[in-house]
């Protein structure tokens, strides 16, 4: 029987006349909704660019040497009692360091300053010193800020306090002229110099007070407006047309084989619950004064991610027997999926640190549980890694059942003896991670329902025991999850998450048809797919609460404590704090997860001949999918003092995002079966762009505007080509009608 949506009506086309006047253009609620939606995206990236292309934490300390004389030079300076030489004060290679010759003004009030005599009150368009004349204030807070930079060039940044106190001075200084001497607008004077105030400290807390520096405003502009024709093309409510995707249907799958994919599907829902839950907890830990490895036991019951592995190998291996459009369309299929929950934590890192500093939570904590994203992208970056190999990894199994999985734990055993360092924890999450999907090709095809209980249970009681012996008198640390203030990975100890991983595999094998239904139609496996099916608006959600816990444990450390937590909630800055993640979670509901059909196990693309390029798009979008996922994993959501390089491309926040959204898009062209057609090539070859332009010879980004512009170029000829017979045809037609008598 056949459902129709209300999105799947087609109204028909009224017929009119010749003599009938035509109807006039629509223009209803749909363009007034679409440009609604469009600005928001804007005010949306915009506010991306702003957070994601601050400064990096300066790394601060007390100042000696030179430093310290710069240091003390800004205290001499910014002193209204000091009546000496304001140059003698300056460091003796002051000019020399930063090519700025200092000399001497005096100020409206009559007091002698030093200044950097070239500077004067900067705006957008240069400086302008207005007709209020704040040039020797200006000029003053110049020469501060040579002074900051001279530190850094010493090795030595200056603390935040120093660039706020010139801040400060300056707008007092701004100020101070407007009372002397407002020109016949002493309003007027006071509303530039406190528009001037307010440029000072946005650009001031846009560098997290630390040096002042150029900033590559041109560069980062070209990368938004590319996240934004990226975004325009890619969510639902902005396009003009909205069509139904018809679902492929699922492989002939026996009521036992549909029993197994069923369970897992829950079991993979369930494991990734709870690997977010175990390190959210070991993230609250320094709130309560609790150390990570008192945990231990929690991380025992809670590392659930070989489970997630083995139960998403499955999903993998059912969705790659379903492709009817090769390995394109099997690719766009999956990773178009996996990129949307990448997009949530972006936008829990964009928002998270702010909330916090919202209800007073101490420093630690915000970066501790700012750190909470790292460990789901380092997830999902290889599950995606999973998927791309899962055609592999099957040929491996139907060649070597037994044996492929043997080589992989022999290997992660000699991680874990012979390996250290970042290095090996992520080498060694690879490696877990396969061999994981690769277990579940035998659970998918029988072998371990086949395997008495007896040996199952022996098996995973064995595996346990001996990880108490290891972590008892042997080598291993009991702490089987990375903390988040750690590095980027979810595995420390690879031998003993593999020894935890058997142990899980035997759990889930124990339940034989008849248990694995019943788990299967359980009410908590319907509200698992709720969360399958929009894992943006409950993630964002759960940080809601998270952020009302690390709240209420912030409140109760200090003095103030309300009486209740309800007293607390309700207090301004909290609920703006909650506001700040809850309208981030309702645009994710209702921008991408509103009646979405981005069902990874069951929606597919529509009936169609696969275009032959297909693959190269989907291959594509799968490597700038996970480049960006990484990219963020690596960086954050700020960046970092050094470029760090990933596999030749150097990362930061802006090339992650647009990598992110670019992947998105090819995927998603893909499934639409527009790579076909010029216009993916295009906004591909325009997005690399702002990246090449970052970072000049990224050999990725020139191989693929290359590669795009050719593919374009030989799209808009061949469709050029198709559409002259047609246009010569009715070019004919209108000849021999016009010929006729």
């Amino acid at each position: 029987m056949n459902v129709t949506t209300a999105d799947d009506v087609t109204t028909p086309a009224v017929r009119h006349s010749p003599g009938d006047p035509k109807p006039p253009p629509r223009v209803g609620p749909a363009l007034g909704g679409r440009l609604g939606w469009f600005l928001l995206v804007v005010v949306v990236t915009a506010g991306f660019g702003v957070v994601a292309s601050r400064s990096p934490d300066p790394a601060t300390g007390p100042p000696t040497g030179d430093a310290a004389v710069a240091a003390a030079a800004i205290d001499t300076l910014l002193d209204p009692r000091f009546a000496g030489d304001p140059l003698a004060v300056l460091p003796r290679d002051f000019t020399k360091v930063t090519d700025v010759v200092p000399g001497r003004a005096t100020d409206p009030a009559g007091r002698a300053r030093a200044v950097h005599v070239g500077g004067g009150c900067s705006t957008p368009w240069g400086d302008d010193d207005t007709r209020w004349d704040y040039s020797v204030g200006c000029k003053a807070h110049d020469l501060g800020y040579d002074l900051l930079r001279y530190a850094e060039e010493k090795g030595e940044p200056l603390g935040p306090d120093a660039r706020r106190r010139l801040d400060r001075q300056l707008a007092e200084d701004m100020h101070g002229q407007c009372a002397r001497d407002p020109q016949g607008s002493p309003g007027t004077c006071r509303i530039v110099a406190t528009l001037y105030s307010a440029g000072l400290v946005a650009n001031s807390w846009h560098q997290r007070w630390g040096p002042p520096r150029a900033e590559p405003i041109g560069l980062w502009t070209a990368g938004l407006l590319v996240v934004i024709a990226l975004l325009v093309v890619r969510v639902p409510v902005l396009r003009r047309t909205r069509r139904a995707r018809p679902r492929q249907p699922q492989p002939a799958l026996s009521p036992e084989e549909g029993d197994r994919a069923s369970y897992l599907g829950f079991l993979r829902m369930v494991s990734l619950g709870g690997f977010i839950l175990a390190e959210s907890v070991l993230a609250l830990a320094p709130l309560l004064d609790l150390s990570g490895a008192a945990l231990w036991p929690m991380t025992w019951l809670l590392q659930l991610v070989p489970l997630f592995f083995f139960a998403g190998g499955n999903s993998n291996l059912l969705a790659w027997q379903a492709t009817t459009t090769g390995y394109g369309g099997y690719l766009a299929r999956r990773v178009c999926w996996l990129i949307r929950p990448v997009l949530a934590f972006v936008t829990a890192w964009l928002v998270l640190p702010l909330s916090l500093d919202l209800v007073n939570a101490p420093p630690e904590a915000v970066r501790t549980v700012g750190r909470l994203v790292v460990q789901p992208l380092w997830l999902l970056g290889l599950y995606l890694l999973v998927v791309a190999m899962t055609p592999a990894m099957l040929w491996l199994h139907r060649r070597a059942p037994v044996l492929t999985p043997l080589a992989q734990a022999a290997v992660v055993v000699g991680i874990g003896a012979f390996g250290s360092g970042v290095f090996a924890a992520h080498l060694g999450g690879v490696v877990l991670a396969a061999l994981f999907g690769q277990l579940a090709f035998h659970y998918a095809d029988g072998t371990l329902w086949r395997l008495p209980r007896a040996v199952l249970a022996g098996v995973g009681l064995a595996a346990v025991a001996a990880l108490a012996v290891l972590t008892t008198v042997g080598p291993l640390s009991p702490l089987v999850m990375a903390e988040p203030t750690g590095s980027a990975s979810f595995v420390p100890s690879a031998p003993a998450v593999l020894l935890i991983g058997l142990a899980q595999v035997c759990l889930v094998a124990l339940p034989r048809r008849a248990g694995a239904r019943a788990v299967a139609r359980s009410a908590l496996a319907q509200a698992a797919r709720f969360v399958h099916s929009a894992p943006m608006t409950v993630y964002l959600a759960y940080l809601c609460g998270m952020l009302v816990i690390a709240g209420v444990i912030s409140a109760a450390r200090t003095a103030g404590l309300p009486t209740t937590a309800v007293d607390w909630l309700v207090q301004p800055r909290p609920l703006l704090a909650l506001a700040l993640l809850g309208v981030p979670t309702a645009l994710a509901f209702l921008l991408f997860e509103w009646r979405s059909t981005m069902d990874p196990d069951t929606g597919a693309a529509p009936h169609r001949a696969g275009s032959r390029w297909d693959s190269v798009a989907a291959t594509l979008g799968t490597g700038y999918g996970a480049i960006g996922t990484l990219g963020f994993a690596v960086t954050g959501l700020t960046g970092t003092h050094a470029t760090p390089v990933l596999l030749g491309v150097p990362l930061d926040p802006m090339s992650s995002i647009i990598h992110l959204l670019l992947g998105w898009y090819l995927l998603h062209s893909v499934r639409t079966g527009a790579t076909a057609t010029p216009w993916p090539w295009l906004l591909t070859a325009v997005a690399c762009v702002p990246p090449i332009a970052g970072s000049t010879g990224i050999t990725v980004h020139w191989v693929t505007l290359v590669l795009a512009l050719g593919l374009a170029t030989s799209r808009f000829l061949t469709d050029r080509r198709r559409s002259e017979p047609s246009a010569r045809a009715r070019h004919e037609a209108l000849a021999t009608a016009e010929s006729v008598p």
